[in-house]
């Protein structure tokens, strides 16, 4: 597992001029750390992450460029059923080593909308903390198995993909629909 990690660990200022190339399947045991803990580890419908990517070294900075592909267990906030969601997202960061970029570099880069962050010298980047933070950035708060799912039932709770319930037949008329054909004087 060690060997798996080092290939995610970079020195920056080693890094060659052709760069460094990456297909790999992240196992998902290398990206989880304390903030997977509140997610289902063992669902079947988790999935190691796909990433392909580069790094290369441009003007005395360096551009990490991706995209990393992953099935994450989800309740679907329509049916609460757990479903697989796939989880893409691109990654295009470029890094300094300790020092910004002078003035013309700088309004280059800006113009770009590429800020580099800043590193400290030798510009140690464990790739995996990068995957990591952008899987979370890709989460979302609320997710549905798919777009056309009906739902729970509000009243009975029965999942109306499944079939339909009894009980909209027996609701009770809206006690403020008498309201409905009120005329306002405007």
């Amino acid at each position: 597992m060690k060997s798996q990690v080092d290939k995610f660990n970079l020195i920056l200022q080693s890094v060659a001029k052709s760069g460094r190339q990456w297909d790999e399947v992240v196992p998902l045991m290398l990206l989880a750390d304390e903030s997977f803990e509140s997610l289902h580890m063992e669902s079947p419908f988790f999935g190691d992450m796909l990433w392909q990517g580069n790094i290369e070294p441009l003007r005395e900075q360096f551009v990490l460029t991706g995209s990393w592909t992953m099935s994450a267990p989800r309740q679907c906030g329509r049916c609460n059923i757990e479903f697989a969601a796939e989880m893409r997202g691109n990654i295009d960061i470029t890094y300094a080593l300790g020092k910004q970029a002078d003035g013309e570099e700088q309004a280059e880069l800006e113009l770009a909308g590429d800020e580099p962050e800043v590193l400290e010298a030798p510009g140690a980047l464990n790739v995996l903390d990068v995957l990591r933070e952008h899987f979370w950035l890709m989460w979302q708060p609320m997710v549905v198995c798919s777009e056309d799912c009906k739902g729970l039932c509000l009243q009975c709770g029965v999942d109306l993909n499944a079939g339909a319930c009894d009980c909209h037949a027996s609701v009770k008329e809206n006690p403020f629909a008498a309201l409905k054909g009120f005329k306002f004087d405007a």
